[in-house]
């Protein structure tokens, strides 16, 4: 019998019609829940929970995005406890990156008949994540957006948001050192990626992965806001063309100075501020993801 720690983001787009589907699949299949609750998602007591039955679990079940993982990461680096990540986010990048089924119940069939894997992990002044860390626009509009109507709207609350922040907002002063090489601008918004997606699908590198151990980063340097809408195209590529106002990024380790100190929302929450360096924590997670890949 698999047992297995089960959290699940009710706050979530998809969490609170979720737990029900979820609970029933684990009893079916016959696989134990080792902690009483799903409802400590996020808290300090998630981290106390995994690791209080790290000897004992099987798995760690998490449903919910990108941050929900984030909330996780310190206690599942540290007892190397495999995830398996039902995607009920807004977004969904790590599982759109590693192709993880976003039907609930092909993701739990994961558990069974997938594989694990290990992923690099990101690391921002201390803080790890799995996906993205982002300063300028990203982070004035994830401060923003209600999320009621995140959890109503999707992404296009967040496209909602952007157009209204954008209009108020001004480019920013940025030093960014990159492997030692560094570039100053005026920059609308820096992003740097440990895996290929962020955003609503938007890709940072058609080459990255989650296992080079490497940093992908972009800066949109365009001269008003609104030339950034031409970049849709290439930003959802992940390819840029000469003479466009992005300056691109590849490393192992990552500064960023601002004139400023700004907000830094790692996989979608402010959770620190400029300065800050970036750095890889490689294959520091273990995650199912299906056999084929």
């Amino acid at each position: 019998m698999k047992k297995v720690l089960v959290f699940i983001n009710s706050a979530s787009r998809q969490g609170a019609a979720s737990a029900d589907i979820v609970d029933a699949w684990l009893r079916q299949n016959n696989i134990e829940v080792l902690n009483e609750s799903q409802a400590n998602l996020g808290s300090k007591n998630m981290l106390d929970v995994i690791r209080q039955f790290r000897e004992v679990a099987d798995a760690c079940i998490i449903g919910g995005g990108d941050g929900s993982v984030n909330h996780g990461l310190p206690a599942l680096i540290n007892t190397r406890l495999p995830v398996l990540l039902i995607p009920l986010g807004t977004a969904n990048n790590l599982a759109r990156t590693l192709q993880i089924p976003t039907n609930i119940l092909e993701a739990l069939t994961l558990l069974l008949q997938g594989k694990i894997t290990e992923i690099d992990i990101g690391n921002a002044n201390g803080i790890p994540f799995v996906n993205v860390i982002g300063i300028g626009m990203s982070a004035r509009v994830n401060r923003a957006v209600a999320a009621e109507s995140k959890r109503w709207l999707g992404a296009l609350a967040f496209a909602m948001t952007a157009l209204r922040v954008a209009a108020r907002m001004t480019p920013f002063r940025v030093t960014i050192e990159c492997d030692g090489q560094l570039h100053r601008a005026r920059s609308w918004q820096v992003t740097v990626c440990n895996g290929r997606n962020y955003g609503n699908g938007l890709t940072i590198n058609e080459n990255a992965t989650l296992t080079d151990q490497t940093l992908h980063a972009l800066s949109t340097e365009v001269g008003k806001w609104w030339h950034g809408l031409r970049l849709i195209p290439s930003l959802l590529a992940g390819h840029f063309n000469a003479g466009q106002k992005v300056t691109m990024f590849e490393g192992k380790e990552i500064r960023i100075f601002t004139s400023r100190s700004k907000h830094v929302d790692i996989d979608g929450d402010i959770k620190t501020r400029t300065p800050v360096k970036i750095s890889i924590l490689p294959l520091a997670l273990k995650i199912y993801v299906p056999e084929a890949n």
